[in-house]
C-alpha cells in the first residue's frame, strides 16, 4: 500500500491490532515517515446463540441416567465384547438402533468411558 503522507510505494506495514467490544482496528504504519493510518475493518459483534460454555438445558449426566440415552450400560459392555468377538460396526449399529460412528466411539473408549 502507498502512504497518503509522503506518498512512497508499498511501505505502510501492519504494526497494531487490537480487538475492542466494538470492532477490531488495525494501523498500518509508514516505515518511512512513521504516518499510522487507520485500516478499515468489519466491526466486531457478538455471534447470535448460546453464550460458549452453556449447556441450554441439556444433561450433563453420564450413561443411561441422561434422559436422552439411548443405552444402558448393560449394551455397552455387550457391544464392547461383540465387537472384540469380531463383529462388524454396522451390524452392532443395525442391532442397537445406534449409528455407526457411535458404536466406533464407544468401542474406542470415546463415548461410555464410564462403564468398565
Amino acid at each position: 500500500m502507498n502512504c497518503p503522507k509522503c506518498l512512497t510505494i508499498n511501505t505502510l506495514r501492519v504494526v497494531v491490532t487490537e480487538r475492542r467490544s466494538n470492532g477490531t482496528h488495525r494501523w498500518y504504519r509508514c516505515i518511512n515517515c512513521k504516518f499510522a493510518q487507520r485500516t478499515l475493518e468489519r466491526p466486531f459483534s457478538p455471534r447470535p446463540g448460546p453464550v460458549p460454555g452453556t449447556t441450554l438445558g441439556r444433561s450433563k449426566a453420564p450413561g443411561s441416567r441422561n434422559g436422552s440415552a439411548v443405552l444402558l450400560e448393560d449394551d455397552v459392555r455387550r457391544m464392547r465384547q461383540q465387537a472384540t468377538d469380531g463383529v462388524p460396526n454396522y451390524q452392532l449399529a443395525a442391532e442397537y438402533g445406534i449409528d455407526a460412528a457411535t458404536v466406533s466411539r464407544i468401542i474406542n473408549r470415546k463415548a461410555w468411558r464410564h462403564v468398565a
